[in-house]
Order: C-alpha cells, then sequence, then structure tokens
C-alpha cells in the first residue's frame, strides 16, 4: 500500500468517527496510524475541515461542530459524481475549462482531490467541433476537404454519425454513402467544412453497428473488415495485459508463464505498434506475414544504428 492509499484510509476512518459524533484525539491518531502528531493535525486543519465543519475543542481534540452531519450519502455521493465528471472533463478538453464550470456547477466539490493525466489532444477548433456536433443531431450531411497522413487532400462527402477520441485523439465517424461503409476521419485533417442542405435520413443498422461496437473499438483504424491474431505474452507484458486487458483483447490461455491472447484488429500497424511495445515479452504465433513484417522493422532500424 502506497502513501496516499494510506493517507486516504487514515482520512476516511477520522471522518467515519466524526460523523458518528466521537471526538478524536490528535495524539492516539497518530499512535493508531503510526504517524506523527503533525500529520494528523494537518488532515484536521486543512484536508478534512476545507470541507467538512471541524471544530477543534482543545487539548488535541476535534470534533464535528454542534449540530453538524454529513449531507445524506445519496446527496453526497451525487456531489462525488459531478465533481467526478468534471475533474474527467477538465482533464480532456481543459480549453474548455470556463464552460464546463458554468454548465455543473457545485457547491464543496471534490475535483482538487482527483487527478487524471489523460492527455486529450486539444481540440484547436472549437467551431468546427461545434458544427460537426449539431450536423450529427440535426441529421445533415457534411462536406469537406481531407488531408491524409501521406499529405493527400480528397473531397469529401459524408453522413456524420459519431465524434470519437482514439489514443488520445478527435476523430470523426462518418457513412460514406459513395462505398457504403463507415470511415473514421481525424479532426486535425478536416478543411473547408460545410453543412449540406438537404437531411439525411438515419440509418438504424449504422446506429446498432455503432452501439455494438462502442464499447470495443478503440482505434482510428476502424473499418468494416476486423481480423484476428494470436499472441504469446511473457514477463512484464503478461502482467501488465492480465491486469488491464484491452477492449480487443481475449485471453485463451493463462499459467504462470505465459498467456495467449487474441487480439482482434482492423490495422496491421496496431499489432506491430503493440509487439513493439512490449518487445521481447511478446510474439506474434500464427500469422508470418506479420511476423516477416516485423522482422524487417527491427533489421532496418539497427541497420541504421551501425
Amino acid at each position: 500500500m502506497n502513501k496516499s492509499q494510506k493517507a486516504l484510509i487514515r482520512q476516511t476512518t477520522i471522518w467515519s468517527r466524526l460523523n458518528a459524533g466521537e471526538t478524536v484525539n490528535v495524539k492516539a491518531l497518530a499512535e493508531e496510524f503510526d504517524v506523527g502528531v503533525r500529520t494528523i493535525q494537518k488532515d484536521m486543519n486543512e484536508r478534512l475541515a476545507d470541507t467538512y465543519d471541524i471544530e477543534d475543542i482543545g487539548h488535541g481534540k476535534y470534533a464535528f461542530a454542534q449540530g453538524y452531519r454529513f449531507v445524506g450519502a445519496e446527496d453526497e455521493e451525487e456531489k462525488i459524481a459531478i465533481s467526478l465528471m468534471k475533474s474527467l472533463q477538465h482533464s480532456a478538453i481543459p480549453q474548455m475549462d470556463s464552460s464546463i464550470d458554468s454548465a455543473i456547477p457545485t457547491g464543496k466539490n471534490y475535483e482538487e482531490m482527483f487527478l487524471f493525466d489523460l492527455d486529450f489532444e486539444t481540440i484547436e477548433d472549437i467551431g468546427m467541433f461545434k458544427v460537426i456536433l449539431q450536423s450529427i443531431k440535426w441529421r445533415v450531411g457534411l462536406e469537406f476537404s481531407y488531408t491524409k497522413n501521406d499529405g493527400t487532400t480528397k473531397e469529401v462527402l459524408a453522413d456524420p454519425y459519431r465524434i470519437a477520441n482514439f489514443k488520445n485523439y478527435w476523430y470523426l465517424i462518418a457513412y460514406d454513402p459513395e462505398v457504403e461503409i463507415l470511415k473514421t476521419y481525424y479532426l486535425g485533417g478536416i478543411n473547408n467544412l460545410k453543412t449540406l442542405y438537404e437531411n439525411f435520413t438515419g440509418n438504424p443498422a449504422i446506429e446498432k453497428q455503432l452501439d455494438t461496437l462502442c464499447g470495443t473499438i478503440d482505434t482510428a483504424w476502424f473499418n468494416n473488415d476486423a481480423k484476428v491474431v494470436t499472441l504469446r505474452a511473457s514477463g512484464d507484458a503478461r502482467y501488465y495485459l492480465e491486469r488491464h486487458p484491452l477492449s480487443h483483447l481475449e485471453i485463451i490461455e493463462s499459467n504462470e508463464t505465459f498467456i495467449l491472447f487474441r487480439l482482434s484488429y482492423y490495422h496491421e500497424i496496431e499489432v506491430l505498434t503493440l509487439v513493439k511495445k512490449w518487445m521481447p515479452d511478446i510474439e506474434i504465433v500464427d500469422n508470418p506475414l506479420l511476423s516477416d513484417k516485423l522482422d524487417q522493422t527491427l533489421q532496418a532500424y539497427l541497420q541504421r544504428k551501425k
């Protein structure tokens, strides 16, 4: 148990006793939790008193103010939920901080108690972001110029369905009526965005597909042709993936030495990136073509290092 976890347990225990109407003694608490008296005093005078109505009644003793009790659990849980939501949103889209605070006001809050490092990409063009959201809401088609990774640009007509965040980057998921499939478009590559004058008819099949995939896709390479590869992980990779399984990962065998798992993917780069991240603890089991591409990449890298 780390220092932060011990502090959380200590402060929660103290709060529970105060809320039960008890008077707590700083010296006794310091002995109980094996910390210094100054640590308990800081708990009382800074961390807890900042949120709750606590009185110093002298001689190292503290209690809730007379008549004060913690607000009902449901109300307080709601405050915690709202604060958690606000903290997540602030971390995800800091450029909208003022709007978030205005839209989700709270009284006593807990935002300062949460720490997230989502590192979401900054939404550079809030105006475009709002236009896309309104187009999704109103079922209005979009027209825009799209610049791909290789620098080429094409003109796009598409029916927008979702805004998604994959690996901390923002994308539009839209239906391409020309080829009749869902596609992803990186927001940073969209320019000259215009809404069309005609509404498109929502496709129930697409909505159903998105609802089904919502909890499983986490890649901008999404298309309608998922593939599967079997991988073997040992060492640190086994330890991590077994405890933090990816949404598109299925463990098919596990023992004290390794795990064998199937990975669903849409583009080979997803597999190669994962394997390179955890080398030498992951190997490709049943796809010689991917294994060869990995070998070629490593050989090219080693040649450059010579």
